[in-house]
């Protein structure tokens, strides 16, 4: 598994740069992979496309020929998996947190709470996130630029999804606030409590 951020550059395309997935991150998103379910591009594009639009903080993770969107949310990260055939899946994971994002903790997110624990959430978003905007963080995390068969694979998993993109704007251009706030209420339906990952 290795992460894929995108860095900005003076009048040329971003820059693409990757690095491995920490071990016990990549673990835990391994175990998140186990509780993915279909996601239609319809339903995709009600909801959780609207993200894009938003402040939201995300990752892309690159695991064989797929990608993971991994992105910060209540109930603490929501992660979509985009495959070259086109096909995509989703899951809402519960933050170990048990407060994030205001909420009220249950007694059980209270007793597995461990505050010296690591979160994997966080480290999955924040780890490539900052790294994306800081160079020197980015060396430090062993950040190198993708090869062109990286690049290949990365763009073949978003292909549908980039298409999808290009619909919205067709559709939605004219009205796009009020899109992106229907999509963050259907996205608020579809996330629910989430499911937690010891």
């Amino acid at each position: 598994m290795r992460y894929v951020i995108l860095v900005e550059r003076k009048r040329e395309a971003p820059a693409m740069y990757t690095a491995e997935v920490d071990r016990d991150d990549a673990a835990y998103l391994r175990k998140a992979i186990d509780t993915l379910r279909p996601l239609s591009a319809e339903d995709y594009m009600r909801g959780p496309a609207a993200i894009l639009h938003m402040l939201a903080r995300y990752s892309y993770v690159l695991d064989g020929n797929d990608v993971y969107w991994c992105v910060e949310w209540t109930p603490g990260m929501i992660m979509i998996k985009f495959s070259r055939s086109g096909q995509m899946q989703w899951t809402a994971l519960r933050s170990p947190v048990p407060d994030f994002g205001g909420r009220n903790p249950t007694k059980e997110d209270s007793a597995a709470y461990d505050k010296d624990a690591p979160n994997h959430q966080v480290n999955l978003i924040f780890d490539p996130w900052i790294a994306q905007s800081d160079a020197e963080d980015r060396e430090a995390k062993g950040f190198r630029r993708a090869d062109a068969k990286t690049e290949a694979t990365f763009e073949a998993a978003l292909a549908k999804v980039n298409e999808i993109g290009e619909q919205i704007e067709l559709q939605h251009g004219n009205d796009l606030e009020a899109w992106v706030y229907r999509g963050e209420e259907e996205v608020e339906k579809m996330v629910g409590e989430g499911t937690r990952i010891d």
